[in-house]
């Protein structure tokens, strides 16, 4: 079964033609809704007229809140924050008298700190879950905490397969597609504009993130022409460093130029070497993993002209164009905020089919109960399968952001 969706848009036929396809329904009615603006939490009065809290569920995070992928770890927390907000103004759940706690603490995108703070979360924090991590390096050694204690692991931000074993870690849950369905729709959209396979190139963090991308990107190219995938032209530079240097190094010894270049890297590398591989090579057409939020991209690529793809994983929220804002004025919540919205939704809905205490153990049950109804493949704790691909553009160029094939 293929494992990925190029779409054009949220549009409510492609929702009405998917029977059951609860995963795109969410998607768009979450997408509309925090367009609206009305999803933030500093607006919401809850009513007096219910008992105090009895039941405290607490979820925890560990993410980036400091560090140069620290808007990565804000967003995601800001998303979840304004959803348990919401459901703590709720009825449904003051009628119960439940009550979510999020605990969240910052691990500056170090895996050895995001472990320690997993540890934290579980042993004195006492969660039931650990949400939102951002990162494959920090997800790598905290997903085995979190198992091992029984704890679930769910909607981290990443899409990498250490996360996705065969079968899945028990108490591991992924809310988002992973790298190898990106990538796929990735290099099928690069093969349908006639780059040939030998003109891809591969700019990378040096990590297991990075290894992940270039993992998939291997086994999309298998699928095409077998033992090409060997020589892939790669760029690498270092985690949590603007040292791209050497990357763009072999950029410009490269005799040929790259037509299409993959980006499995961060944000602030990534356009530091977009900008000065566009310079060098105005052809090239650049596209980015969903681990870069293309509206904090677009701000760092406000000057210039790029082919510039992002692989989404959400439908578009609008017209991705940098300094957008919506009707009332205000800015539009960013892709990451979205994500750690929507995942959340998800999560109260696999809390409000618990009967009894909500326990880790109780809440993989109804993870996997909710998982398995959910259209794709059943039984690989994985809620999302759709990938969008989305032009991305700046102040200096015109037209809107669509889909693409």
């Amino acid at each position: 079964m293929k494992r990925f969706t190029i779409m054009r848009g949220p549009d409510m036929d492609s929702i009405r033609n998917s029977a059951g396809n609860y995963r795109l329904a969410l998607a768009f009615a979450c997408s509309v809704f925090l367009q609206a603006g009305s999803a933030l939490a500093s607006e919401l009065t809850c009513a007096d007229n219910f008992p105090a809290a009895t039941k405290i569920v607490k979820l925890g995070m560990s993410t980036a809140l400091s560090g140069p992928n620290q808007y990565l770890g804000l967003s995601m927390s800001q998303g979840v924050r304004a959803r348990i907000d919401e459901a703590n103004c709720a009825a449904e759940w003051r009628r119960q008298g439940i009550q979510f706690e999020l605990i969240v603490l910052d691990d500056n995108y170090d895996p050895q700190i995001a472990a320690r703070n997993t540890q934290t979360l579980i042993e004195d924090h006492k969660v039931v879950a650990i949400v939102g991590n951002v990162g494959t390096p920090t997800a790598e050694k905290s997903w085995q905490i979190a198992n091992e204690k029984q704890v679930v692991f769910y909607g981290a931000y990443t899409g990498a397969n250490l996360l996705r074993l065969n079968p899945p870690a028990p108490f591991v849950f992924n809310y988002r597609p992973s790298y190898d369905q990106e990538m796929e729709a990735v290099v099928a959209d690069i093969v349908a504009r006639g780059i040939p396979i030998k003109s891809i190139g591969l700019f990378l963090q040096n990590d297991s993130f990075g290894n992940a991308g270039l993992a998939a990107l291997q086994k999309a190219l298998e699928k095409i022409c077998g033992d090409c995938q060997q020589d892939i032209f790669q760029m690498r530079y270092e985690r949590n460093s603007l040292k791209t240097g050497a990357a763009v190094e072999e950029f410009i010894a490269a005799e040929v130029k790259p037509r299409a270049v993959i980006l499995a890297g961060s944000l602030e590398p990534s356009a530091e070497f977009i900008r000065f591989a566009q310079r060098l090579s105005p052809v090239t057409r650049f596209y980015c993993l969903s681990f870069i939020s293309p509206s904090a991209l677009q701000k760092k690529l406000v000057v210039g002209r790029y082919q510039l793809t992002s692989s989404q994983v959400l439908p578009e929220q609008s017209a991705m164009t940098a300094g957008s804002t919506n009707a009332t004025g205000e800015a539009y919540t960013n892709e990451v905020y979205r994500e750690g919205y929507m995942e959340t939704q998800l999560l109260l809905d696999a809390v409000a089919a618990i009967q009894g205490s909500v326990t880790g153990e109780t809440l993989r049950q109804s993870l996997a109960r909710l998982e398995r109804q959910l259209p794709g493949n059943p039984g690989d704790q994985q809620m999302m399968n759709n990938v969008w691909l989305a032009q991305v553009y700046n102040h200096e160029q015109s037209g809107v952001a669509a889909s693409v094939k």
